[in-house]
């Protein structure tokens, strides 16, 4: 069963992907930060990382470098999330993001992008 990681501060979003993703057979760890992200990322070594890119402690931008600098982890695909907009996640794909999901984030879309991710 493959795991991810997913990264989100705000509760709702992150218990709708966390089931989302679940229905689809995944096994989902949840962190409210960035921080607690990286920290997750390297004790559960998850097949891909979801995460929000505006949140508290470290965003999604630094937590996406600290996986990249991350021997452990470094290969991770990362999928980023935003609601403020393609340039927000441009920024975030040119620091080694693989993929983004606009926000709202469509259920459907979400799930297609995880697939083609995960192989």
């Amino acid at each position: 069963m493959k795991k991810i990681l997913v990264v989100e501060d705000d509760e709702v979003e992150r218990e709708l992907v966390r089931m989302a993703l679940e229905r689809e057979g995944y096994r989902v760890v949840t962190a409210e930060d960035g921080e607690r992200g990286f920290e997750l990322a390297l004790a559960e070594r998850p097949d891909l990382i979801v995460t929000d890119v505006a949140m508290p402690l470290a965003d999604g931008v630094q937590l996406v470098r600290r996986v990249r600098s991350a021997p452990e982890v470094a290969e991770t695909p990362i999928l980023v999330t935003t609601g403020f907009g393609t340039g927000n996640a441009t920024y975030t794909l040119a620091q080694g993001a693989d993929a983004f999901e606009p926000k709202p984030l469509d259920p459907d879309a979400l799930r297609e992008s995880v697939r083609r991710l995960l192989g």
